[in-house]
């Protein structure tokens, strides 16, 4: 059989579904290690046409050294690390053309190979929620800056090269009730599949006489049905930056929607790139096969969202209403999206707001409806966010009375905000140092005894404190400590300073990797007692309370 074009692995009726010539080549060298004694995980390189440049395979139980520049009989001997010095170079700019493909989602040490190799697409087959870092490649501030792109092989790849290396670790003697092993609980049947294929001897049977890949595919494969609707990949295709936009998928049933599992935790509509060519709505019903094995068809208009993709609604098809192991191996729930804390989810919430069913608990106050119409009319997207904004009107709930200060107003989001929580007798003072803006905010907040808006240079304000609370949204007082002694000696004490458009870790821009001077000004100092809260995914806002 030739390798380069694959082989054939299911059955339909009398059409047979070709293997992808590279996850061929790749299964084979998982294939080769089982028969080492080693754990059976291969890897090849395709180059940007999905021809086989390099193969890899784990080397771990076989004698310590090198051979062909591989590495054998040591911690470092996985097939990916063996892939990679398998290839005879890594010419710029073709390198980034090419895809390693690999039977096993790889480790750490393998992520990080793989991430500093100039390769810019990784696929894998089997799920390694033990020990998969595949989450290296696209969360990590300084490799995602490389761009490398994650996908997976074919359903039929996945259970084959899962229920290969489920029944190699069981071999090795890893007890079912190991750690390791209850880690793969959510993929029951081929973890069933593994253990029947080890108490059989069947596997091992078929490596003693050095069985072709073929015949080892049909026994893993001997249990597994794909549906009329797999659309197992029947060539490699590079996966590559150009995607047009993105769609998610809105699929509705009994008042409920179904949600797909995040790889870092959570969940989120299914969704992903739209491929060059491809139609918006036929990406959101492919995405609703790979990601959680459902079969839709579209009911209705997309809804734009503010992260710039297209929302479908969706339902399942009424000719295969049940859902299939989802291809991507994914986990999946429905969930009701009008009760919290779905309701709240910044997708779902998008489209209930599109569709005036917001739930009552999470509806814009109505000035601050009112002033987010006008900044969207004046093209103004400074504002603060909609999760900041919910903080500081329960901040401003919590102090009855009280003397608050805004430096920045700009059209008057924030104080719109902070007038929803004010009591009867508390006090707004609001200054914003662009005269237009000014005179906006003195508008929207006309006919409001409780604040007063100023035109003016926001330390001009500051002589009117002692405040209860000062929110410096003005980019001057929040980002030159040199200004925060007079910030201080503004609040009173007990007095807090609320600074928003914080950045989380995994998302500051390379100057800050050495540290945030902010931050570390902020809680060094002795007048103050911070603390950091996440409002979203994507902000941060710090609490700084005078102490002194």
């Amino acid at each position: 059989m030739n390798l380069e074009r694959g082989g054939w692995i299911v059955e339909r009726g009398q059409n047979p579904t070709p293997l992808p010539a590279g996850w061929h080549a790749a299964l084979a060298e998982a294939w080769a290690a089982y028969g080492s004694g080693s754990y059976p995980i291969g890897a090849v390189i395709v180059d940007g046409a999905g021809r086989v440049i390099a193969r890899g395979r784990n080397r771990l139980g076989e004698a310590r050294g090198a051979e062909g520049g591989q590495i054998g009989g040591h911690d470092l001997a996985h097939a990916e690390i063996n892939a990679l010095l398998n290839l005879a170079e890594t010419p710029r700019p073709e390198v980034y053309g090419w895809t390693l493909l690999t039977t096993v989602q790889p480790c750490p040490q393998c992520a990080g190979a793989i991430a500093m190799s100039g390769i810019r697409a990784v696929q894998y087959a089997a799920p390694d929620p033990w020990a998969g870092c595949t989450r290296l490649l696209t969360d990590d501030p300084y490799v995602a800056k490389k761009g490398i792109s994650v996908g997976r092989a074919p359903g039929a790849v996945q259970v084959a090269a899962l229920r290969l290396v489920l029944a190699g670790w069981l071999e090795a003697g890893h007890s079912l009730f190991a750690p390791l092993m209850q880690t793969f609980k959510p993929y029951s049947a081929d973890l069933t599949a593994a253990q029947a294929l080890h108490a059989s001897g069947a596997l091992t049977a078929l490596r003693a006489r050095n069985a072709e890949l073929d015949e080892v595919l049909s026994l893993l494969l001997a249990s597994w049905e794909p549906t009329a609707t797999d659309p197992l990949t029947t060539d490699h295709v590079p996966l590559t930056d150009d995607r047009t936009g993105r769609a998610c998928v809105w699929i509705e049933h009994q008042d409920q929607i179904l949600m797909t599992e995040l790889e870092w935790g959570g969940w989120t509509l299914p969704g992903g790139g739209i491929h060059p060519g491809e139609e918006a709505g036929a990406a959101a019903v492919r995405e609703a096969w790979e990601e959680c094995g459902a079969v839709v068809e579209l009911a209705g208009d997309p809804v734009p969202l503010t992260e710039g993709a297209l929302c479908f609604p969706a339902r399942l098809h009424p000719d295969h209403p049940e859902l299939h192991p989802s291809p991507e191996r994914r986990g999946r729930a429905w969930i009701n999206p009008r009760a919290l804390p779905w309701a709240d989810d910044p997708q779902v919430r998008e489209v209930l707001a599109a569709r005036k069913q917001t739930h009552p608990a999470l509806a814009l106050p109505p000035r601050v409806a009112h002033v987010l119409a006008e900044a969207e009319r004046l093209n103004f997207d400074r504002s603060c966010s909609l999760e900041t904004g919910r903080l500081l009107r329960t901040l401003a709930a919590s102090r009855p009375g009280a003397r608050f200060l805004e430096l920045g107003s700009g059209v008057g989001v924030g104080a719109a905000w902070l007038l929803a929580g004010l009591s009867a007798g508390a006090h707004l003072l609001t200054v914003e140092v662009h005269p237009e803006r000014a005179a906006i905010t003195r508008e929207v907040l006309k006919g409001e005894a409780r604040v007063t808006a100023l035109y003016g240079d926001w330390q001009d304000a500051l002589k009117d404190g002692p405040f209860d609370l000062i929110f410096s949204d003005a980019a001057p007082a929040k980002r030159e400590t040199e200004h925060l002694e007079s910030l201080i000696d503004a609040l009173t004490p007990g007095g807090m300073l609320v600074l928003d458009n914080f950045s989380p870790p995994a998302l500051l821009p390379p100057a800050l990797h050495g540290g945030d001077p902010e931050r570390e000004r902020l809680w060094a100092h002795p007048r103050l007692s911070c603390t950091e809260v996440a409002v979203s995914t994507q902000e941060r806002v710090i609490l700084a309370v005078r102490v002194l």
